[in-house]
């Protein structure tokens, strides 16, 4: 078991932190963006308390999602409220293109070294400290035979009618719709392809966001989808008739992007702070809060969790990834032809 008194000394250790503690007795609370609910209650009761602890920085949360944090550090101007981004990848890669990023000192994030293969972005623009694979979950109660592939969706007539997919709002979608045109077409952006064979899925019921697919899965409105681990474990938890498995392709993921906001007040907490989510013994509390895959190779995840996380260790490589930087000239209009044509 994690200790207080283990975790301190883990992340207290390091040199890097002593001038960020003495610096930073004098300035205004350092504001940490965090996603509502659970995400929420852990950094308030446990993370934002150890980070204080360990490099004497005062923090405070500020709850919303991508979108609102998005809304913020542009509303901001010349001096942005945060600085620190959180966010899917996707939607870092817009205010990237905006300028509203500066490449990582990596030197003030030696956790980084560390990270698993393809979660540094060219440049180190932004790093991914969070990983929520999402792999294709189904009903054992209301499929006969489980899928072991994404083109299973396409290939098997029982799933016909019973499918779920995201709305293009979500980023799910995006990695889905870029998945399609790789499986069938000649790559992740060959988004006609894609678009035809999304199509042939259809009727399919779509949701805004995953607990929304974890609610029609519970009700039985759909019985096979893409959804991410964190969604389906915790409905077996509750005793639901699910199950969940890494596609033959491989698995997509929601992937937590930290930037650096250029306009942000406060760089070096920024630096501290990203680098505290990535030590290891932060990574393994997160694994076990959320089911979340560390993206830290030393992180060691509990005895209780490991078991149901099969995206970890060397099974990381199966992640399938996609480069947003270019995806974002043509995100706008693929978001209004999927609601045009797919509704």
């Amino acid at each position: 078991m994690i200790t207080r008194r283990h975790l301190m000394a883990s992340i207290g250790a390091s040199a890097l932190m002593l001038p960020l503690a003495r610096r930073a007795m004098a300035q205004q609370p350092f504001v940490i963006p965090t996603y509502g609910g659970t995400w929420a209650k852990l950094w308030e009761e446990t993370l934002v308390p150890e980070f204080t602890s360990a490099t004497g920085i005062q923090s405070q949360i500020d709850v919303g999602l991508g979108k609102d944090f998005v809304s913020k550090i542009r509303a901001g101007g010349g001096a942005a409220p945060y600085s620190v981004f959180m966010g899917n990848e996707n939607i870092a890669a817009t205010l990237r293109a905006e300028g509203f990023f500066e490449p990582l000192d990596m030197s003030k994030i030696p956790n980084a070294a560390n990270l698993y293969d393809g979660l540094i972005n060219t440049g180190n623009n932004g790093l991914r400290a969070i990983v929520s694979p999402i792999g294709l979950a189904w009903r054992t109660d209301m499929i006969q035979t489980p899928p072991k592939a994404w083109t299973d969706l396409w290939e098997n007539p029982e799933y016909a009618g019973q499918i779920g997919l995201y709305q293009i709002g979500n980023t799910g979608a995006q990695l889905f719709l870029r998945l399609a045109g790789r499986l069938f077409g000649s790559g992740d952006t060959d988004i006609d392809t894609a678009f035809t064979k999304i199509k042939e899925l259809q009727p399919f019921t779509q949701a805004s966001w995953s607990g929304e697919v974890a609610a029609q899965l519970m009700r039985g409105d759909v019985a096979i989808a893409p959804v991410d681990w964190t969604e389906i474990l915790t409905l077996q938890d509750k005793g639901a008739p699910v199950e969940i498995i890494v596609p033959e392709e491989g698995v997509l993921s929601y992937e937590q992007s930290f930037n650096i906001v250029k306009t942000g007040p406060d760089k070096e907490a920024a630096h501290a702070y990203i680098n505290f989510l990535l030590d290891p013994k932060i990574q393994s509390i997160l694994a076990d809060t959320f089911y979340v895959s560390p993206a830290n190779r030393e992180a060691v995840i509990s005895e209780a969790t490991s078991p149901r996380l099969p995206v970890q260790g060397e099974a990381m490589s199966k992640i399938i990834r996609f480069e947003w930087d270019n995806y974002i000239d043509v995100a706008a209009e693929v978001a209004d032809r999927w609601n045009r044509e797919i509704g």
